[in-house]
């Protein structure tokens, strides 16, 4: 089955405004899908809750700059080395942004139940010493574990309602290659109801079919995807292009006050479509491009 299709409609077909919970693929300022956050602020979706990867990066900050987002549930939103996200930040103290603060076992943990089907999962030791689970109750319990009586921290299920993830490539059935770090988004794709998939391009079924141990995202779970070559910038494409961190630093410049995020939003995203802004960063995405770009481990030696 042909799920390709333009972004815009993937958008408007399957992220309805005002979605419970909507969880964004990639991690610090690697392999965020930009195309579809930029596409869901043209739209001007909004989105009750979001949840990170145990690190939220650009994909996060730019909604909530966007005034798009009401919560969010996350460990952290920044830029690495450049410094936190502004928006972000100051949305949470000034009361205007409810964060669910989780810690980052969770959120894998949290993912990988909700991806299972379980009611709720075991967390690693040490979350007890923090006061992570006294603010966080909706997703944090203590129960007894039953072969040692001993008390033990466990987390409810995630499972987003839409999940917009980033793969290196896919076929048109959605079979999809996640070049370099998975992170967390296989176990994003497994809990989501629905996935939108952007990718740096398609290729044949039979390209994907030589070697199935490299398939990271298996197709059925995959309702739409979206041809973006570039599209994760100005972050990683894992396999293609490193991040930029002069665009990073311009929106950091530019977003010292709401007024100025929004100036940012206005000029690079809402002004123009995607087609245009990829035009407008062809020159320096050239720059960032590595190698040939083939997939830095050939699927052949994959073995899993």
């Amino acid at each position: 089955m042909n799920k390709v299709l333009p972004l815009s409609e993937a958008v408007e077909r399957y992220l309805p405004d005002g979605v419970g919970l909507v969880t964004v693929g990639g991690m610090h300022l690697h392999n965020n899908p930009m195309a579809l956050i930029r596409e869901v602020i043209r739209q001007n979706r909004r989105t009750k809750r979001l949840l990170t990867s145990p690190c939220g990066a650009l994909n996060a900050e730019l909604l909530i700059a966007a005034g798009l987002v009401d919560e969010i549930a996350t460990s952290y939103v920044g830029f690495e080395h450049i410094g936190l996200a502004p928006c972000f930040r100051r949305q949470i103290e000034s009361g205007t942004l409810k964060v669910l603060e989780c810690d980052e076992a969770y959120i894998t943990h949290g993912l990988y139940a909700g991806a299972g089907g379980l009611p709720f999962i075991a967390l690693p030791k040490g979350i007890e010493f923090t006061d992570i689970p006294k603010v966080n109750k909706e997703y944090y319990s203590f129960t007894t574990d039953p072969f040692t009586g001993n008390r033990v921290a466990v987390g409810a299920p995630l499972k987003p309602d839409v999940a917009l993830l980033h793969a290196y490539q896919a076929d048109e059935n959605g079979n999809a290659v996640l070049a370099g770090a998975h992170f967390v988004d296989r176990y994003m794709a497994l809990a989501s109801k629905t996935v939108l998939l952007q990718v740096e391009r398609i290729v044949p079924t039979e390209e994907i079919s030589k070697h199935p141990q490299g398939t990271t995202i298996p197709g059925f779970l995959v309702h739409a995807v979206v041809v973006a070559p570039g599209g994760c910038y100005p972050t990683s494409s894992h396999g293609a292009y490193e991040f930029d961190d002069r665009q990073i630093a311009q929106y950091m410049g530019m977003a010292k006050d709401d007024e100025g995020a929004k100036e940012y939003i206005k000029q690079f995203v809402t002004n123009m479509s995607e087609d245009e802004y990829l035009n407008t960063i062809a020159g320096r995405l050239a720059e960032l491009r590595y190698g040939d770009g083939v997939l830095p481990v050939a699927l052949s030696e994959r073995k899993g």
